[in-house]
Order: C-alpha cells, then sequence, then structure tokens
C-alpha cells in the first residue's frame, strides 16, 4: 500500500524496528567510550605537563609522552567525539519516534524518516574516520567491531525500510488488475468492486483531478472511500469554477465535518484555461495513479480505470494544483473581480 502500516508483517517489522533502535543505540554507547578514552588521555597529557614543568626534563612513559605532546590533537579529538554523540543521539531519537508512532505514518514520511536517520549514520561514520585517522593506535582494534556493527545495522535498517516503501505497489497490495471495467448495467457491483479493487489499496494523499466534481461527486466518493477512510491523511480534489454551486458549498462543509480533522480536505478550482484543456480525470495517492470516469458517473459509465504513469499524474497535478485557487479564496476573489453595484441612496416612493 502507499501507506505502510506496520501491521501487514509483525514478524518482519519487530525485526526491522529493533535493528534501527539497536545500530543507533550501540552509536551511542560507542561515542561514550570515545569521549571517555579520549577524555583520559588528555587528563595523561595535561598531568605530564604540569609534572614536567616542575621536575624538568624526566623521561616519560611512550604514552604519557605522547600524551603531552599532542595535548591539542587530543582536546580536537573529544570535541569530534562530543560531535559524534550528538549525531549518534540524533540518530537514535528519531529511530525512537518512529517506533511510538508507527502506524500513522505514510510513505513520504517514512521516506523522510529513514533518509534522515541515515544521513545522520553516514555523518557519524565520517566523523568516526576522521578521528581514527588521528587516534588509531589509542583506541583498541577490538572495540571497532561495535560502531562499525552499529553503522552496518543501521544502514541496513534504513536500507531495507526504503526497499518495502519503493517496491513496486503490485508486490505489496492484494492482487490487482491493470485495467478495472465497470459495467454501467451492475451500478451496485461497480461499487463493491472499486472498493474491493481500487480505493482499499490506496492510502495517504488521495489525489483527484476533475473538472465535473461536483455534489454527486463528492457524494460518489464518500461511497467509495466509506470502508477505507482511515487510510488516508488528505483528499485533494481539483474542479473548475462551475460545479462551485451553493449546494456543493454545504457538501463540502458536511463531508469535512464528517471525517474530521484528522483527514484534511482542500477543493481547489482550476484555473479557466487548466479547465477547459484538462479532459482528463486523475486519480492518485502517494505511490500509484489511475485515468478514470468523471465522478459523477463513475459508478456507471461503461469505461475501464487505467493505471497511468506516476510520475507525469504527479507532476500535472501539482500544475494544475499551484494555478488553482481555494475554492474558500474563489468566492473572494470573484466578489473583488464583479463588484455589486451599490445600493441606491434615493428614498424609495411609497406605492401608489
Amino acid at each position: 500500500m502507499a501507506q505502510y502500516r506496520f501491521d501487514e508483517d509483525k514478524s518482519k517489522n519487530a525485526m526491522f524496528m529493533a535493528a534501527l533502535n539497536l545500530g543507533a543505540f550501540i552509536l551511542v554507547v560507542s561515542s561514550i567510550y570515545i569521549v571517555k578514552t579520549l577524555s583520559i588521555l588528555y587528563g595523561i597529557g595535561i598531568g605530564a605537563i604540569i609534572q614536567s614543568s616542575y621536575t624538568g626534563n624526566v623521561p616519560l612513559a611512550p604514552l604519557v609522552q605522547q600524551a603531552a605532546l599532542n595535548i591539542g590533537l587530543i582536546h580536537q579529538g573529544i570535541l569530534e567525539s562530543y560531535a559524534m554523540f550528538l549525531v549518534a543521539f540524533g540518530a537514535m531519537i528519531v529511530s525512537f519516534m518512529f517506533f511510538i508512532r508507527r502506524t500513522e505514518k505514510t510513505s513520504e514520511t517514512i521516506k523522510k524518516y529513514s533518509l534522515l536517520h541515515a544521513a545522520l549514520v553516514v555523518m557519524f561514520l565520517l566523523l568516526l574516520f576522521v578521528l581514527l585517522s588521528d587516534f588509531y593506535t589509542n583506541l583498541d582494534s577490538n572495540y571497532l567491531f561495535f560502531p562499525y556493527a552499529g553503522i552496518a545495522i543501521s544502514l541496513a535498517g534504513d536500507a531495507y525500510m526504503q526497499y518495502i516503501i519503493r517496491k513496486p505497489s503490485e508486490g505489496r497490495q492484494p492482487q490487482m488488475k491493470h485495467t478495472i471495467a465497470i459495467n454501467p448495467d451492475t451500478p451496485f457491483s461497480n461499487v463493491i468492486n472499486l472498493q474491493d479493487q481500487l480505493f482499499s489499496n490506496m492510502s495517504g494523499h488521495l489525489k483527484i483531478v476533475d473538472k465535473h466534481f461536483n455534489s454527486v461527486a463528492l457524494a460518489n466518493l464518500h461511497r467509495l472511500i466509506e470502508n477505507s477512510v482511515s487510510n488516508f491523511t488528505k483528499i485533494s480534489v481539483l474542479t473548475s469554477k462551475e460545479m462551485l454551486d451553493s449546494k456543493f458549498n454545504e457538501s463540502v462543509s458536511d463531508f469535512r465535518a464528517q471525517l474530521g480533522p484528522s483527514i484534511g480536505v482542500e477543493i481547489r478550482v482550476m484555473d479557466d484555461k487548466d479547465a477547459v484543456e484538462q479532459h482528463e480525470r486523475i486519480l492518485m495517492d502517494d505511490r500509484i495513479a489511475y485515468k478514470i470516469p468523471p465522478f459523477n458517473i463513475i459508478t456507471k459509465r461503461s469505461e475501464h480505470i487505467t493505471k497511468i504513469n506516476y510520475n507525469d499524474a504527479n507532476k500535472r497535478f501539482a500544475a494544475l494544483g499551484g494555478r488553482a485557487i481555494k475554492m474558500e479564496n474563489y468566492a473572494i476573489k470573484k466578489g473583488r473581480d464583479n463588484p455589486q453595484t451599490p445600493p441606491s441612496t434615493q428614498t424609495p416612493q411609497p406605492p401608489q
């Protein structure tokens, strides 16, 4: 599904979430160990410098001498290791926040969480390389297994997250046909088929382009998503100005009230030129797009609902939406463009 929910495969998801949190935890512990080790070296170096200032040229142990000679470099390393700790702690917060809100996430949000987590892990790796270039001999080589293991586990978890989100939708959805036929003689069956084969497999941000989207279309939309409405986080519709009658405005208000505040509903009015030129009706979510009949007759018209290129459809929706006006603002703009004639100030004459 476009909105990946973590109740689809509980065993895999448990391993996946454990990997993200375990990897981040290992990075935090590793950075703390490095801070501790370099702080000890710094203390030894400072102590050696203080001692030599009182005792003169007294031979120092090799480790103490090295710490004293590289005291500035050690101080820089401590600052770098503090930065590593902050980066690792940020990765742990991201993985923890993702875990506690895992059932609410849409695919787009999951991608952002994953990319942010991966970026923090890569940043940790780069800081570790910089640090080891100066202090490799001062850090136990056996210890280095742990930060590398944490990095590998974290990046493997992020790669898995990207895989399940970017995997073709047909591989993670119930079996779907490339096209869905609508028989005008069976409108009731058409609704059921559209619910089962189409709308139950869509989620996240539902987007519709239909210049004839009116009150009847809104009613049909409600019927088609009523069994899967919890899958959606937002519904956006692009229609034309001819559909904006008082009944449509009232229907939109009732529709919003029924869905509640958890699902945003946005109706936009297409630019006049776009409304004339945009003949194709589009239905899409976060991952898949369809060419559809007009929504006001979607359950009755003899036509096939066909998959179309998602990227092209998404670009088209963005272009149309960018030039469109929110329904609430359209009435204001219309009033400004067509000001009413002010009422006459002449005193009305009583009827004869």
